[in-house]
């Protein structure tokens, strides 16, 4: 590390080597800190397979009959859902900051939607504070179930590749009027 600020502090011009060394460092660096960050991550406690669970059994509750029973399913959430959830749940009702998630989650971007993936479950999950710093707060351990349900319902109709054109209308208005669900994004926003 200092004969790498000792390069980087002679130098006058972009030097691709010292760039492709930052770059090293830098994977090095965020992957140690990853590791001690997981290390505190209480996930035994804060189980997201639970939360998961909950949600399918509302879907089974609500749909059984009304959809196919391979769309009553979530899919994903494996990492690093998990991670993040267990942070969030440990401090519920407290701000943590984005900082403290990007280390599970690797970056700002990853860590916003794996956030916003985490409210398709029901959770709720507010972002406080200022756009170059906010923190997350996840307000209740407690998920709003039909909401989860519906948006999951919703997600597997639209992914699906056996349902008509009209089955899945149908299916998804009937998501939509379980829950007040918000517009589905679109692929092309970056998601």
């Amino acid at each position: 590390m200092e004969r790498f600020a000792g390069r980087l502090e002679k130098q006058t011009e972009f030097d691709e080597s010292l760039a492709l060394e930052y770059n090293r460092l830098k994977r090095a660096l965020a992957a140690s800190f990853q590791e001690m960050a997981l290390e505190t991550v209480p996930r035994d406690q804060y189980p997201l397979n639970e939360v998961k669970s909950a949600v399918i059994s509302q879907m089974r509750s609500l749909f059984a009959g009304r959809a196919d029973s391979h769309l009553l399913v979530i899919r994903r959430y494996t990492t690093p859902h998990p991670d993040l959830y267990a942070l969030l749940a440990a401090k519920v009702n407290e701000p943590v900051p984005a900082w403290r998630l990007r280390l599970l989650s690797g970056d700002k971007t990853h860590t916003e939607r794996r956030t916003r993936e985490l409210r398709d479950l029901g959770l709720e999950i507010e972002v406080l504070g200022e756009d170059d710093e906010p923190t997350y707060r996840l307000v209740s351990l407690q998920p709003d179930l039909i909401y989860g349900a519906a948006y999951q319902l919703r997600e597997n109709v639209i992914k699906s590749r056996t349902l008509s054109a009209f089955e899945k209308e149908l299916l998804r208005r009937l998501a939509e009027e379980t829950a007040e669900l918000p517009p589905r994004r679109s692929a092309n926003d970056g998601d």
